[in-house]
């Protein structure tokens, strides 16, 4: 049985004849007492902080608990959602793979395509200016034929014979337009680019 602060004060010991002094054991056991009571209430107040401790450990344990077993949902949840986005993220990427392909094909094809009527359209122009050519040089012989009849029978400008012949094999005669017969005589190869089909009518 726990002794309190009041059982040791009024504690009554046995006199003898010489036992100690009875003021010095009632104030020696007075000041025990008191700290007996000091003690006393601090453990009580210590025990009552422990129970409240405690109490919050459980709580604390049981959300700890919940806290886990979240997570575990959460992660397994995380993980399904993973698995999910990658098989989506793949799906997607061999689409675009496959798309990009498409493209890819088709552009080699339209870029086929592009130097197949590039060529066609280069020899069409090859053909062009040949005949284009043969056209001016005919209508410049029928030109340079009716001048040469003209001076010859009206005395145009008293033009010599030889002046005449002169005329006839001059490449640089020129047109009213500003065309020049060298332009239409010249044999020059046509090489394969496109500014030498730009450069075809285009006056020295």
């Amino acid at each position: 049985m726990k002794l309190t602060s009041m059982e040791i004060s009024n504690k009554d010991f046995k006199r003898s004849m010489r036992g100690y002094n009875e003021e010095e054991v009632e104030e020696f056991l007075y000041k025990i007492a008191e700290d007996y009571e000091i003690l006393y209430k601090e453990n009580s107040s210590l025990k009552e902080k422990i129970s409240v401790l405690n109490e919050k450990v459980e709580h604390y344990s049981k959300i700890e608990s919940t806290i886990q077993s979240t997570l575990i949902l959460a992660q397994s949840a995380a993980d399904q959602s993973k698995n999910n986005a990658q098989k989506e993220a793949d799906i997607i990427l061999k689409n675009a793979n496959d798309a990009a392909q498409k493209i890819i094909d088709k552009a080699n094809n339209d870029i086929v395509q592009i130097n197949d009527d590039y060529e066609r359209v280069k020899q069409d122009f090859v053909k062009f200016r040949a005949k284009f050519k043969n056209f001016m040089i005919t209508q410049l012989d029928i030109f340079n034929g009716l001048e040469n009849e003209l001076m010859k029978n009206y005395n145009i400008g008293h033009v010599s014979d030889d002046k005449l012949n002169e005329l006839k094999s001059d490449n640089d005669i020129q047109k009213d337009n500003g065309f020049k017969a060298k332009d239409v005589t010249s044999d020059v190869v046509i090489e394969n680019n496109s500014d030498e089909i730009k450069s075809f009518f285009v006056n020295d």
